[in-house]
């Protein structure tokens, strides 16, 4: 009986409703997973695909553009001893699927794992979603609340709290919540979760806080329910609007106050206002009474016409999900009270329960278009798309263009010929991008923005298209009317040339009833009679208007005020010697032919900078120095030239450079002169008074003869010549060498013998660098002394200087022990004539007890020594001695071990007081610390230990510690 008088109910509500304004349609679009009880569907904005969760975990994905099913399924069969909750997918590669417990099963790329406890999960699970938006976590900067960003965010909802999982990184964010926490809505568009944390306030009914991100702020509000009221006990879903399309929730634009809340039960649909949901007596509305509703959404439409100052066609229709089928309202707008809707039932899917509802958006295009509504129902899943259509008249005008700058309600406007004015779409009517401008009725051509510039008179309107439907709509009407143009004349060449000094005029007619006004290069001057005066380079030109702000141009004109170019000077001859006459001419480079008001030049010559009085167009110097003039046309400016420098050629006498200081016999000599010939001079080179001819113009040349060379120099373009001084050139001999060595013995390694070198002249080096007469020599080998002359004649002698070894000597070291009285014998190599031990005269063999270094020195028959020390070093065994142990009886260093004794060792103990407490001959039993087998106090104990014929004794102390 209770369905059927809630079905009877809902058939009075829809009868009710559906003269309340319906404003759009549903079609069943399509029908997929037919038979099959669907949980939920979760569309992921960022790409085409939609994840749908179904009974007996079921788990499908479809591509929302081709329509194309997959199975998930067979990924999860291993969990099946676990319950499906919720699904939210990440991207067409990545689902995320809750269960009743802490688990969140993760497929990415077809490799299925757990997220729960381990990973921060703080307690069973409810719900689930994808920060799509980006609102709460994203990217760089700090979400709202202050909270810290990041991408790639999952919302989890459990009954210990709410936390968010960073599933690019695979670690879990701080905690934003920690009481028991519900996902209600995750979209493009914003988020809804609960905020038990948020706090309540007093009232008759209970408060559920829940807090709404959008992309700039957060929100947060109370629903009602509980305490047996008419809200009922248990919040199936959530859900959040302004009632209106705000630049895709851009909620910034409009206050919180306007923000409704809706929230289902199983007792309806209930609707309250953000601002006042604090108590429950600040009003609300019911719909659906008695009617279990498990979803709740909303669908855009036709955003493009009209923004949130603007209703215009602009549509956002609820969509209820509920026990007894689907129902969508009529469009709601943001106003200060409560907007009731009317809600209408979808009759083609009858009264099958909806469990969940899901808003298809292309997100993949733009504009974002929400083309459709996906319907997951006990008995498969639907895509109903939306139609605003039937209830849109076509014949209808948009108010949707205005004159630009003119009131809006001005429909006709008058122009004067050759202006124009602009029409636009208002941005509050219409925000699309898809448009067509037509002129009497006919499509003008190219014209598809929001701006039109008018040029004729005509009946203008635009058709303004929905980018989301095939709807277009018309918009109104405005008509521009034309006045006729002034005529005037402005004939003068695009280029006139005047004088720099006098006065340009320009003019045209002057008629009644014109006014005029000015421009140089491009800019308003303030001129605005029929004539201007112009003293100034620049572009002219004028406009004339017949009528109030309308302006008709001339064409513009280039005025040049040309002052006198920079003079050039010539030179008649490109060099000039000592004593010639140089004459400078001037030239003006212009034609002053088409150039209005010129004159002639007036002249002024500078010497060195200063005037010099000469006034004519050219000028004659004889002397060096740095010559301009300045020319003055039909102004009063003069321009100088550039300064000419004119030089009267005195050539210096070049040197002659050898490339050594001297030459041997037989050598070739490179002469050369530092003198740079740029092609201008003539080289001639002279020996003994004889040209050289095959040497001509040459910097450099090569000479085998002795004699006195000069070289000539003479200008090409002038007389101008001069003669180098003689340069004597000689060849030296080749000198004569001999090496003596100074003593004449034999020699031992590490001796010095004297080498000296003779010559006839020039000066000497020896191979070792050394380039005295006498050089000192300490090792064998062979000795060269070159001698060189000024002319650069070498001559070497080379003498073999031979020393002989010193003896080898390899004696090993040795050791011994000389605690036990050890001694040992050295043995030398046999067959020196003499040896030496520590500086004593010996034999072969040296017996000691003595630890240390020994001297050895030892001579062969030759006279040749050499030395050698050998070091004798112990070998006796070490003896370690502990300075404390601990006879505690604890098995860990009870006893005083030494280790390193020998047998004969005598080791003696002693107390402060001098009374030995312990003796012992070769240490077999160590120390336990007692006396008379009385354990001794703890302290400090003296020891003695020798060996039996050694005078070596080890002394020290030993601390007993308990």
């Amino acid at each position: 009986m209770r369905f059927f008088r809630l079905l009877l109910l809902s058939l009075i509500l829809v009868c009710a409703y559906a003269a309340r304004g319906q404003d759009v349609d549903f079609h069943l679009n399509g029908t997929f997973l037919p038979g099959k009880n669907i949980l939920k569907v979760k569309r992921d904005f960022k790409d085409p695909y939609l994840w749908i969760l179904a009974q007996n975990q079921e788990v499908y994905r479809i591509n929302s553009i081709t329509r194309a099913v997959d199975n998930y399924s067979t990924y999860f069969n291993e969990y099946h001893n676990l319950q499906f909750i919720d699904i939210a997918g990440a991207d067409g590669n990545t689902v995320f699927v809750a269960t009743n417990s802490s688990d969140i099963l993760e497929l990415k790329n077809g490799i299925i794992k757990t997220i729960g406890a381990a990973k921060g999960v703080p307690g069973k699970l409810h719900s689930i979603g994808i920060d799509y938006t980006g609102s709460y976590f994203g990217d760089n900067t700090n979400g709202a609340g202050g909270h810290p960003q990041a991408d790639h965010i999952l919302l989890i909802g459990t009954d210990n709290g709410r936390c968010n999982y960073d599933y690019a990184q695979e670690l879990m964010m701080p905690f934003p919540s920690h009481s028991p926490s519900r996902i209600f809505d995750a979209t493009y568009r914003s988020e809804l979760f609960s905020n038990l944390e948020f706090g309540s306030y007093p009232d008759v009914v209970q408060q559920y806080a829940v807090v709404e991100l959008t992309n700039l702020t957060v929100w947060g509000g109370f629903l009602w329910y509980g305490n047996n009221s008419v809200y009922g006990n248990q919040i199936n879903t959530a859900y959040t609007t302004f009632g209106n399309v705000i630049d895709l929730m851009d909620y910034g634009q409009l206050s919180g106050s306007l923000m409704n809340q809706f929230w289902g039960t199983e007792n309806g649909f209930f609707q309250n206002s953000r601002a006042y949901s604090n108590y429950s007596d600040r009003g609300h509305n019911e719909y659906l009474p008695g009617i279990n509703v498990n979803k709740i959404a909303s669908i855009y439409g036709l955003r493009s016409f009209g923004t949130s100052q603007n209703n215009g066609l602009i549509k956002e229709n609820m969509l209820i999900g509920t026990d007894l089928g689907f129902y969508y309202s009529n469009s709601g707008y943001a106003h200060y009270d409560l907007f009731h809707y009317s809600l209408f039932h979808y009759n083609l899917l009858g009264n099958v329960k909806i469990n969940d509802i899901c808003v298809n958006a292309t997100s993949y295009t733009s504009p974002i278009c929400e083309d459709g509504v996906w319907v997951a129902a006990v008995n498969g899943l639907y895509l109903l798309k939306p139609d605003y259509g039937p209830y849109i008249d076509p014949a209808q005008r948009l108010s949707s263009i205005q004159f630009e700058n003119e009131a809006f309600n001005k429909s006709e406007l008058e122009i004067c010929a050759n202006t124009t004015v602009n029409a636009i779409v208002q941005n509050t009517a219409y925000s699309g991008n898809a448009m067509q401008w037509y002129r009497n009725g006919q499509e003008i051509p190219n014209e598809s923005s929001s701006k039109l510039t008018i040029h004729a008179p005509g009946d203008y309107y635009v058709v303004l298209y929905d980018p989301c439907s095939p709807l277009h709509l018309e918009s109104n009407h405005m008509k521009v009317m034309q006045i006729a143009a002034p005529v005037f004349a402005f004939n003068y060449s695009d280029q006139l040339k005047y004088c720099e000094g006098s006065v340009a005029n320009l003019k045209t007619d002057d008629k009644a009833g014109y006014t005029y006004r000015w421009y140089k290069d491009g800019v308003l001057n303030g001129n605005t009679g029929p004539a201007l005066d112009i003293s100034e380079s620049g572009r002219y030109k004028v406009e004339v208007s017949a009528c109030t702000n309308s302006w008709v141009s001339s064409k513009e004109v280039q005025v040049n005020f040309v002052p006198v170019p920079k003079p050039l000077l010539q030179q008649d001859k490109a060099a000039y010697c000592a004593g010639e006459q140089a004459l400078i001419s001037s030239k003006v480079p212009i034609d002053a032919s088409d150039i209005i008001n010129w004159a002639p030049y007036a002249y002024r010559w500078y010497t060195d900078g200063v005037l010099n009085g000469q006034t004519t167009a050219s000028l004659k110097v004889s002397q060096p120095g740095k010559y301009k003039v300045e020319v003055r046309g039909c102004s009063n400016n003069w321009v100088a030239s550039d300064e000419l420098n004119i030089d009267f050629i005195q050539l210096r006498p070049p040197l002659i450079k050898a490339d050594k200081p001297g030459y041997c016999a037989g050598e070739i000599a490179h002469l050369s002169t530092d003198f740079i010939n740029d092609g201008s001079y003539t080289l001639n080179w002279f020996r003994d008074g004889s040209l050289l001819a095959q040497e001509q113009n040459k910097n450099n040349i090569a000479a085998s003869q002795p004699g006195n060379y000069r070289l000539g120099i003479s200008s090409n373009a002038t007389a101008c010549s001069t003669l180098s001084a003689s340069y004597a050139l000689n060849f030296d001999t080749v000198p004569d060498v001999s090496i003596q060595q100074v003593v004449n013995t034999s020699l031992c390694d590490g001796e010095t013998v004297s080498l000296k070198v003779s010559y006839s002249n020039g000066t000497v080096k020896w191979q070792t660098g050394e380039t005295s007469d006498v050089i000192n020599v300490t090792h064998s080998g062979t000795y060269t002394a070159t001698v060189s002359t000024p002319g650069g004649c070498m001559a070497s002698k080379s003498m073999m200087v031979s020393f002989l070894p010193k003896p080898s000597l390899s004696v090993r070291d040795a050791s011994m022990c000389p605690y036990n009285n050890e001694t040992i014998t050295l043995t030398a190599p046999p067959g020196f004539v003499s040896y030496e031990w520590n500086g004593r005269p010996g034999t072969a063999e040296f017996i000691t007890g003595t630890l240390g270094a020994v001297n050895l020195r030892v001579t062969d028959h030759n006279g040749c020594s050499a030395t050698q020390t050998i070091h004798i070093t112990s070998h006796c065994d070490d003896i370690h001695i502990p300075n404390t142990f601990t006879p505690n009886g604890d098995g860990v260093n009870d006893n005083w071990v030494i280790s390193g004794l020998n047998e004969t060792d005598k080791v003696s103990i002693y107390n402060r007081y001098g009374s030995m407490v312990f003796q012992s001959v070769g240490y077999p039993v160590p120390w336990n610390g007692s006396y008379k087998s009385k354990r001794l106090a703890p302290g400090v104990y003296y020891y003695l230990i020798n060996s039996l014929g050694s005078k070596q004794i080890h002394s020290g102390s030993v601390t007993i510690i308990y």
